[in-house]
């Protein structure tokens, strides 16, 4: 439950108090979700899912209304190596054949600045739900410019988010050995941007970019 500031401090904007949630929709042409993960003490490996989307009805004067979910393409994982992503998708890891989707539900938001807080939900990897808390900042909200073409002067609100997962809360408990090159907990860091659509026509670029 929410207990501090409005949504204004979640996307700096200002709203009626009985405001009803809005829907925003991610701009799939300005987003990341990415990965990193302990190889051996050495060099960290670094990665990234490559298909993904996601639901934003945000409610700026009753943050507890708001409703957020990501849904990610479990076998678009892109480490940069294809026989490494190979086994990733293996039964060993994420599963990809039996699981092709790896979800995030909403289920707390809790406001510590005017631009930053945690957000907390529920994680689905390979049929097995942990919570995840997501540590999150805004980092700009405005207007798009009337002279960029096919952008329409929509609102947009930028973010990024960190967080941490255990795999082990997943069932991915493979280990080939001792110290093994794959470490236990995984870094996530997002960033994406959140448009306006509503009214904008089928040419609007942030709005239906890779749909």
């Amino acid at each position: 439950m929410i207990r501090t500031l409005p949504l204004a401090a979640l996307l700096l904007g200002t709203a009626p108090v009985h405001a009803a949630p809005t829907e925003w929709t991610l701009d799939l042409g300005h987003a990341h979700i990415g990965w990193e993960i302990n190889h051996m003490g050495l060099s960290r490996t670094v990665g990234r899912f490559n298909s993904y989307d996601g639901t934003f009805l945000i409610d700026e004067a009753d943050p507890a209304n708001s409703q957020i979910t990501f849904t990610i393409d479990t076998g678009s994982i892109d480490s940069n190596h294809g026989p490494r992503d190979t086994h990733l998708r293996h039964a060993d890891y994420l599963d990809a054949e039996n699981h092709g989707q790896i979800t995030f539900t909403s289920t707390d938001v809790l406001m510590l600045t005017p631009t930053s807080g945690k957000l907390t939900g529920d994680l689905t990897m390979r049929g097995q739900t942990a919570p995840v808390t997501l540590d999150f900042t805004m980092i700009r909200d405005r207007t798009y410019p009337d002279f960029i073409p096919n952008y329409d002067e929509v609102r947009v609100v930028g973010f990024e988010a960190t967080g941490e997962i255990l795999r082990l809360d997943h069932g991915m408990d493979f280990i080939a050995f001792l110290d093994s090159p794959t470490g236990l907990s995984v870094d996530v860091d997002l960033h994406f941007d959140l448009v306006q659509c509503a009214g904008t026509p089928d040419t609007n670029v942030p709005c239906t970019w890779g749909r």
